[in-house]
């Protein structure tokens, strides 16, 4: 597989982060790694920000995504207009191989999903 295309939603993106109560905006993603036997994945986020009470508040570092991906693809609740497709600079291997993948979505709101990382302070 070397593109994964979501389609987008009827919601405005402003709309799916005010909806949030308390959440994580994973604005940008740095890698990962998903176990093609089960769809259980963990991803980092290279940038990613608090959401509280609809609002982008703290930059977060450390964070990661784990779950399990029809699991989380079932959570799904809120697709946005905004459909953006990667630069392409993206790469998907396996024992030494690679090549390059392309991918796109537009804002999307998950109703739950586990998130990792290191509390700071």
């Amino acid at each position: 597989m070397t593109n994964t295309i979501m389609l987008g939603g009827p919601h405005e993106p402003e709309e799916i982060i005010k909806s949030v109560k308390k959440g994580v905006f994973a604005k940008r993603f740095s890698g990962g790694q998903v176990n093609i036997s089960n769809g259980d994945f963990v991803f980092s986020l290279t940038e990613s920000y608090l959401i509280e009470d609809g609002k982008i508040t703290a930059p977060l570092k450390g964070v990661n995504l784990i779950g399990n991906g029809p699991d989380v693809l079932r959570k799904v609740d809120m697709l946005g207009t905004d459909v953006e497709v990667s630069d392409g600079i993206w790469t998907c291997g396996k024992e030494g191989q690679s090549v390059p993948v392309g991918v796109g979505c537009s804002t999307t709101r998950i109703s739950a999903i586990t998130v990792g990382g290191t509390k700071v302070g």
